[in-house]
This record gives structure tokens, sequence and C-alpha cells, in this order.
């Protein structure tokens, strides 16, 4: 009986973290975005029309002083005028290797399924009178909480297509 108790306070440790000294780390004070580069990505041609999505590249640099792992990423993209989000992705940005202080994570590439089809050139779509700038908002999740990284508006810049390695869908 005796043995079932201290196991089942053993268990609620490890579970609750009580039995953590580290306090929690402030993902608002401690990641940074750094390295943005956003724009269009030229998705190429479906349904016979030159398709174009919002895209954004960035980092995550550590600017606290204890290293950081199991970051998950929200970028969520809005298009002006609009009345919410257009689209939204969920990422792994940090794993469980961790991003030590001062250093940042590998370049990651979100972008939209959500974006514009177009007969013409690609590069006239943003003078289309049908066409809208967008904005990403990024927001970091880990341990529950969830921290607003920033908002970053894209560029009217065509991002070339990058061909599928073989074997990919």
């Amino acid at each position: 009986m005796v043995r079932r108790l201290l196991a089942l306070v053993s268990v609620l440790v490890v579970v609750t973290g009580a039995g953590s000294c580290t306090p929690a780390i402030d993902l608002a004070t401690s990641i940074k975005v750094t390295d943005v580069l956003t724009g269009w990505y030229d998705w190429g041609i479906k349904d016979g029309f030159n398709k174009l999505v919002p895209s954004i590249t960035f980092k995550l640099t550590n600017v606290g002083t204890r290293p950081i792992d199991g970051v998950q990423v929200v970028v969520a993209f809005w298009m002006d005028g609009g009345d919410g989000e257009s689209d939204s992705k969920q990422i792994q940005a940090i794993s469980t290797a961790s991003v030590a202080p001062g250093q940042a994570s590998e370049a990651l590439t979100v972008r939209s399924d959500v974006g514009y089809t177009y007969e013409g050139p690609r590069a006239d779509m943003f003078q289309n009178s049908q066409f809208k700038d967008a904005t990403a908002k990024l927001f970091a999740k880990r341990g529950g909480k969830i921290v607003r990284l920033g908002e970053f508006k894209l560029d009217r810049r065509l991002l070339p297509h990058v061909a599928e390695p073989p074997g990919r869908p």
C-alpha cells in the first residue's frame, strides 16, 4: 500500500512538474523573430491559372539566458480588409534539440494554401483590382501558453517556384 502511494506521488510530481526547480521560460522575452523574408510564392499552374500564395520565412532567435526547446509556431495569414484569417498553419519550430542563448533556429518557411489565381502573367497579379495585400501574424506555443511574436506585412515580391524532389507529392 505504501509503495503504491509513493508511486502515485512520484507520478504526480513528474506530470505536474512540482519537482522542477527551474522556472518556466517566458517566450515573450526569450524569443525574437529574425531574418524575415516575405512575399508571394509561385505555386505554379493550378487548373490552368497561375497561383500565388502568401509565404513567410524566418528564424527564431533565443534572446534569453536559457536553452529553449519544444516551441510550436502558429502563422495566421490575414488578407487586408478581411474579417478574419484566410488560413493558418501550425509548425514545430524548435523540437527537442534546444536552441542555446544567442543562437537561432533553422530557417522556417510557412506558406498558405489560400491565395490568388490569375490568367495573366504572375507579375501582373499585383496590379489586379482584386488583389489584396496580406499580413502574417506569428504566435509561439510552449507548455500550453501562447505568446504573440509579431505581425509581418507581406512584400509584393514573387518568390520562385521550387520543384519538389522526386518521390514527394
